[in-house]
Protein backbone atom coordinates (compact mmCIF):
# COMPACT_ATOMS: atom_id res chain seq x y z
CA UNK A 1 0.00 0.00 0.00
CA UNK A 2 1.47 3.48 -0.70
CA UNK A 3 0.83 5.97 2.13
CA UNK A 4 1.09 9.60 2.21
CA UNK A 5 1.44 11.53 5.35
CA UNK A 6 1.21 15.15 5.76
CA UNK A 7 2.13 16.51 8.93
CA UNK A 8 4.18 20.00 10.28
CA UNK A 9 6.92 18.83 11.96
CA UNK A 10 8.88 15.67 11.56
CA UNK A 11 12.09 14.41 12.65
CA UNK A 12 14.80 15.37 13.40
CA UNK A 13 12.19 17.75 15.15
CA UNK A 14 11.45 16.97 18.56
CA UNK A 15 7.52 16.67 19.59
CA UNK A 16 5.12 14.40 20.58
CA UNK A 17 3.34 14.11 17.20
CA UNK A 18 6.81 14.19 15.86
CA UNK A 19 7.87 11.12 17.44
CA UNK A 20 4.45 9.14 16.87
CA UNK A 21 4.56 9.95 13.07
CA UNK A 22 8.20 8.72 12.54
CA UNK A 23 7.64 5.62 14.53
CA UNK A 24 4.54 4.17 13.10
CA UNK A 25 6.33 5.24 9.48
CA UNK A 26 9.02 2.74 10.75
CA UNK A 27 6.63 0.19 11.57
CA UNK A 28 4.31 0.67 8.35
CA UNK A 29 7.67 0.17 6.36
CA UNK A 30 8.36 -3.19 8.13
CA UNK A 31 5.12 -4.41 7.28
CA UNK A 32 5.40 -3.99 3.51
CA UNK A 33 3.97 -0.95 2.69
CA UNK A 34 5.58 2.28 1.00
CA UNK A 35 5.39 5.52 3.03
CA UNK A 36 5.85 9.22 2.10
CA UNK A 37 6.26 12.10 4.29
CA UNK A 38 4.92 15.64 3.31
CA UNK A 39 6.13 18.33 6.04
CA UNK A 40 7.74 21.45 7.09
CA UNK A 41 11.85 22.44 6.10
CA UNK A 42 11.90 23.84 9.81
CA UNK A 43 15.97 23.97 9.44
CA UNK A 44 17.85 25.58 6.22
CA UNK A 45 20.23 23.36 6.68
CA UNK A 46 18.04 20.22 5.80
CA UNK A 47 17.67 18.69 2.65
CA UNK A 48 14.43 19.20 0.60
CA UNK A 49 14.00 15.09 -0.43
CA UNK A 50 15.94 12.71 1.32
CA UNK A 51 15.29 9.13 2.87
CA UNK A 52 14.84 8.32 6.39
CA UNK A 53 15.02 4.60 7.20
CA UNK A 54 13.55 4.03 3.85
CA UNK A 55 11.03 6.51 4.31
CA UNK A 56 10.99 9.47 1.26
CA UNK A 57 11.18 12.25 3.28
CA UNK A 58 9.31 15.84 1.17
CA UNK A 59 10.15 19.53 2.86
CA UNK A 60 8.55 22.50 1.70
CA UNK A 61 9.40 25.83 3.41
CA UNK A 62 6.92 28.92 3.78
CA UNK A 63 6.84 32.19 5.10
CA UNK A 64 5.31 31.89 9.23
CA UNK A 65 2.82 34.98 7.68
CA UNK A 66 -0.87 34.16 8.30
CA UNK A 67 -2.83 33.43 5.29
CA UNK A 68 -0.19 33.86 2.90
CA UNK A 69 2.09 31.19 4.29
CA UNK A 70 -0.75 28.95 4.06
CA UNK A 71 -1.12 30.15 0.34
CA UNK A 72 2.29 29.23 0.07
CA UNK A 73 1.86 25.89 1.13
CA UNK A 74 -0.93 24.83 -1.04
CA UNK A 75 1.19 26.02 -4.00
CA UNK A 76 4.23 24.06 -2.85
CA UNK A 77 1.63 20.97 -2.15
CA UNK A 78 0.13 21.46 -5.39
CA UNK A 79 3.64 21.21 -6.87
CA UNK A 80 4.16 17.83 -5.34
CA UNK A 81 0.69 16.60 -6.29
CA UNK A 82 2.13 13.23 -7.58
CA UNK A 83 2.57 12.27 -4.05
CA UNK A 84 -1.36 12.68 -3.72
CA UNK A 85 -2.30 11.03 -6.76
CA UNK A 86 -0.21 8.25 -5.86
CA UNK A 87 -0.89 7.33 -2.96
CA UNK A 88 -3.24 5.03 -1.86
CA UNK A 89 -4.29 6.79 1.68
CA UNK A 90 -3.52 10.31 2.43
CA UNK A 91 -2.61 10.53 6.39
CA UNK A 92 -3.06 13.78 7.62
CA UNK A 93 -1.78 14.24 11.02
CA UNK A 94 -3.40 17.31 12.57
CA UNK A 95 -2.73 19.84 9.65
CA UNK A 96 -6.12 19.20 7.80
CA UNK A 97 -5.68 22.91 6.69
CA UNK A 98 -2.80 22.14 4.28
CA UNK A 99 -4.99 19.41 2.26
CA UNK A 100 -8.32 21.05 2.20
CA UNK A 101 -8.12 22.56 -1.25
CA UNK A 102 -7.19 18.78 -2.28
CA UNK A 103 -10.34 17.62 -0.79
CA UNK A 104 -11.96 19.20 -3.82
CA UNK A 105 -9.11 18.46 -6.78
CA UNK A 106 -9.16 14.97 -5.46
CA UNK A 107 -12.80 13.97 -4.30
CA UNK A 108 -12.01 10.19 -4.45
CA UNK A 109 -8.94 9.80 -2.41
CA UNK A 110 -9.33 7.91 0.52
CA UNK A 111 -8.02 10.36 3.30
CA UNK A 112 -7.67 9.51 7.19
CA UNK A 113 -6.74 11.78 9.63
CA UNK A 114 -5.39 11.91 13.22
CA UNK A 115 -6.34 15.00 15.32
CA UNK A 116 -3.61 14.87 17.77
CA UNK A 117 -5.14 17.80 20.56
CA UNK A 118 -6.32 20.87 21.24
CA UNK A 119 -4.79 23.82 20.77
CA UNK A 120 -3.44 24.76 24.54
CA UNK A 121 -2.92 27.82 24.66
CA UNK A 122 -6.53 28.65 23.67
CA UNK A 123 -7.92 25.48 23.54
CA UNK A 124 -11.86 26.28 22.64
CA UNK A 125 -10.58 28.64 20.23
CA UNK A 126 -13.57 28.55 17.93
CA UNK A 127 -11.58 28.81 14.51
CA UNK A 128 -9.46 25.66 15.80
CA UNK A 129 -12.20 23.78 16.92
CA UNK A 130 -14.08 24.76 13.43
CA UNK A 131 -11.37 23.73 11.66
CA UNK A 132 -10.98 20.46 13.53
CA UNK A 133 -14.82 19.11 13.11
CA UNK A 134 -14.19 20.05 9.08
CA UNK A 135 -11.12 17.85 9.42
CA UNK A 136 -13.33 15.40 10.63
CA UNK A 137 -16.38 15.29 8.28
CA UNK A 138 -14.25 15.51 5.22
CA UNK A 139 -11.63 12.39 6.24
CA UNK A 140 -13.08 8.67 5.52
CA UNK A 141 -11.56 7.57 8.79
CA UNK A 142 -10.25 9.83 11.69
CA UNK A 143 -8.24 9.20 14.92
CA UNK A 144 -8.86 10.79 18.01
CA UNK A 145 -5.43 11.66 19.84
CA UNK A 146 -7.54 11.42 23.85
CA UNK A 147 -11.35 10.40 24.83
CA UNK A 148 -11.86 13.91 25.84
CA UNK A 149 -11.94 15.65 22.06
CA UNK A 150 -15.19 13.97 20.94
CA UNK A 151 -16.66 16.23 24.61
CA UNK A 152 -15.34 19.12 22.79
CA UNK A 153 -15.60 18.92 19.36
CA UNK A 154 -18.59 16.78 19.46
CA UNK A 155 -17.39 14.01 17.00
CA UNK A 156 -16.91 10.57 16.94
CA UNK A 157 -13.57 9.23 15.97
CA UNK A 158 -13.31 5.95 14.46
CA UNK A 159 -10.47 5.38 16.76
CA UNK A 160 -8.92 6.46 19.82
CA UNK A 161 -5.70 6.24 20.74
CA UNK A 162 -3.18 7.17 23.34
CA UNK A 163 0.03 6.86 21.72
CA UNK A 164 1.99 3.70 22.14
CA UNK A 165 6.33 3.23 23.45
CA UNK A 166 8.58 0.71 23.47
CA UNK A 167 8.92 -1.53 26.33
CA UNK A 168 11.94 -1.86 28.07
CA UNK A 169 13.04 -4.15 30.87
CA UNK A 170 13.03 -4.14 34.32
CA UNK A 171 15.22 -1.91 35.86
CA UNK A 172 16.93 -2.02 40.03
CA UNK A 173 18.20 1.31 39.13
CA UNK A 174 15.31 3.69 41.00
CA UNK A 175 16.22 6.19 43.02
CA UNK A 176 13.56 7.44 45.42
CA UNK A 177 12.47 10.69 46.30
CA UNK A 178 12.91 11.90 42.15
CA UNK A 179 10.95 13.09 39.96
CA UNK A 180 10.91 13.70 36.36
CA UNK A 181 8.99 16.25 34.52
CA UNK A 182 8.62 15.79 30.59
CA UNK A 183 6.89 18.35 28.46
CA UNK A 184 7.02 22.39 27.72
CA UNK A 185 7.74 24.28 30.20
CA UNK A 186 4.17 26.60 30.46
CA UNK A 187 1.37 27.42 32.49
CA UNK A 188 -0.85 25.51 30.09
CA UNK A 189 0.48 22.17 31.07
CA UNK A 190 -0.44 21.98 34.22
CA UNK A 191 3.34 23.08 35.76
CA UNK A 192 2.62 25.97 38.18
CA UNK A 193 0.40 22.96 39.32
CA UNK A 194 3.03 20.94 40.13
CA UNK A 195 5.57 23.25 41.13
CA UNK A 196 3.20 24.26 43.89
CA UNK A 197 2.83 20.80 45.39
CA UNK A 198 6.99 20.45 45.41
CA UNK A 199 6.99 23.50 47.99
CA UNK A 200 5.39 21.09 50.60
CA UNK A 201 7.32 18.18 49.08
CA UNK A 202 10.78 17.65 49.01
CA UNK A 203 11.70 15.89 45.86
CA UNK A 204 15.08 16.01 43.43
CA UNK A 205 13.61 17.16 40.56
CA UNK A 206 14.70 17.26 36.78
CA UNK A 207 13.03 19.08 34.38
CA UNK A 208 12.92 17.87 30.46
CA UNK A 209 11.70 20.46 28.74
CA UNK A 210 12.00 24.25 28.09
CA UNK A 211 9.23 27.21 27.69
CA UNK A 212 8.17 30.62 29.38
CA UNK A 213 8.28 28.58 33.35
CA UNK A 214 12.13 28.07 32.94
CA UNK A 215 13.53 30.06 35.54
CA UNK A 216 10.73 28.99 38.32
CA UNK A 217 11.61 25.57 37.36
CA UNK A 218 14.98 26.32 38.14
CA UNK A 219 14.11 26.83 41.57
CA UNK A 220 13.17 23.19 42.38
CA UNK A 221 15.71 21.10 40.47
CA UNK A 222 17.83 21.00 37.08
CA UNK A 223 16.15 22.42 33.48
CA UNK A 224 17.94 20.38 30.83
CA UNK A 225 16.01 21.98 28.22
CA UNK A 226 14.57 19.56 25.55
CA UNK A 227 16.41 16.76 25.74
CA UNK A 228 15.89 12.69 25.53
CA UNK A 229 14.43 11.84 29.12
CA UNK A 230 15.46 7.72 28.54
CA UNK A 231 18.36 8.56 30.94
CA UNK A 232 16.30 10.18 33.80
CA UNK A 233 13.53 8.32 33.08
CA UNK A 234 15.23 4.56 34.25
CA UNK A 235 16.16 6.51 37.40
CA UNK A 236 13.52 8.26 38.73
CA UNK A 237 10.85 6.99 41.01
CA UNK A 238 8.64 9.26 39.53
CA UNK A 239 7.16 11.01 36.29
CA UNK A 240 5.02 14.23 36.15
CA UNK A 241 4.36 14.07 31.87
CA UNK A 242 3.13 16.66 29.56
CA UNK A 243 1.20 14.13 27.68
CA UNK A 244 0.33 10.86 26.81
CA UNK A 245 2.95 10.27 24.98
CA UNK A 246 5.25 11.10 27.98
CA UNK A 247 3.15 9.05 30.27
CA UNK A 248 3.29 5.86 27.84
CA UNK A 249 7.33 5.97 28.12
CA UNK A 250 7.45 7.01 31.80
CA UNK A 251 5.54 3.57 32.79
CA UNK A 252 7.50 1.72 30.00
CA UNK A 253 10.73 1.97 32.38
CA UNK A 254 8.33 1.73 35.66
CA UNK A 255 7.85 5.15 36.63
CA UNK A 256 4.53 6.10 38.77
CA UNK A 257 2.92 8.96 37.40
CA UNK A 258 1.95 12.33 39.07
CA UNK A 259 -0.98 13.89 37.19
CA UNK A 260 -1.35 17.85 37.13
CA UNK A 261 -3.86 20.21 35.35
CA UNK A 262 -5.02 23.44 35.98
CA UNK A 263 -8.42 23.92 33.92
CA UNK A 264 -11.06 21.82 33.27
CA UNK A 265 -10.28 20.50 29.60
CA UNK A 266 -6.69 19.41 30.73
CA UNK A 267 -8.77 17.47 33.92
CA UNK A 268 -10.87 16.09 31.20
CA UNK A 269 -7.43 15.06 29.12
CA UNK A 270 -6.33 13.14 32.20
CA UNK A 271 -9.27 12.00 33.61
CA UNK A 272 -10.73 10.32 30.72
CA UNK A 273 -7.51 8.70 29.37
CA UNK A 274 -6.51 4.74 30.80
CA UNK A 275 -3.88 6.56 33.13
CA UNK A 276 -5.67 7.37 35.87
CA UNK A 277 -6.79 4.11 36.14
CA UNK A 278 -5.66 0.98 38.12
CA UNK A 279 -4.69 -1.04 35.55
CA UNK A 280 -2.49 1.53 33.87
CA UNK A 281 0.13 -0.38 33.57
CA UNK A 282 -0.81 -3.89 31.80
CA UNK A 283 -2.64 -1.56 29.42
CA UNK A 284 0.26 0.58 28.93
CA UNK A 285 2.65 -3.09 28.35
CA UNK A 286 0.18 -3.26 24.79
CA UNK A 287 0.69 -0.06 23.53
CA UNK A 288 3.48 -0.56 21.04
CA UNK A 289 3.88 1.20 17.78
CA UNK A 290 3.27 -2.17 15.92
CA UNK A 291 0.07 -2.66 17.03
CA UNK A 292 -0.75 0.58 16.83
CA UNK A 293 0.81 0.85 12.95
CA UNK A 294 -1.47 -2.25 12.66
CA UNK A 295 -4.44 -0.76 13.93
CA UNK A 296 -3.48 2.12 11.04
CA UNK A 297 -3.36 -0.43 8.40
CA UNK A 298 -7.01 -1.65 9.42
CA UNK A 299 -8.49 1.78 8.91
CA UNK A 300 -6.79 2.56 5.45
CA UNK A 301 -8.04 -1.15 4.41
CA UNK A 302 -11.04 -0.36 5.65
CA UNK A 303 -11.50 2.77 3.67
CA UNK A 304 -10.34 0.93 0.39
CA UNK A 305 -12.76 -1.62 0.59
Amino acid sequence: MKILFITRLFYPHVGGVEKHVYEVTKFLKRKGNSVSVLTEKFDKKLKNIELINGTKVIRVDYPHIKLIGLLFIWWQIFKNRKLIQKADVVHIHDVFIWYFPFCLIYPKKSVVTTIHGLEWDSPLNKISIFQKRLAAMLSNRTIGVGEFMEKYLRVTFNKITYGAAVQHRKTSNKKLKTIVYVGRLEENTGLLKFLSWLKNNKYQVDFCGDGELRKKCEIYGTVHGFTDPTPFLKKAEYCVPGGYLAALEALSYECKLKLFWNNKVKEDYWKTSPFVKKDVKDWAKSQTWDKLASEYLDLYNDVLK
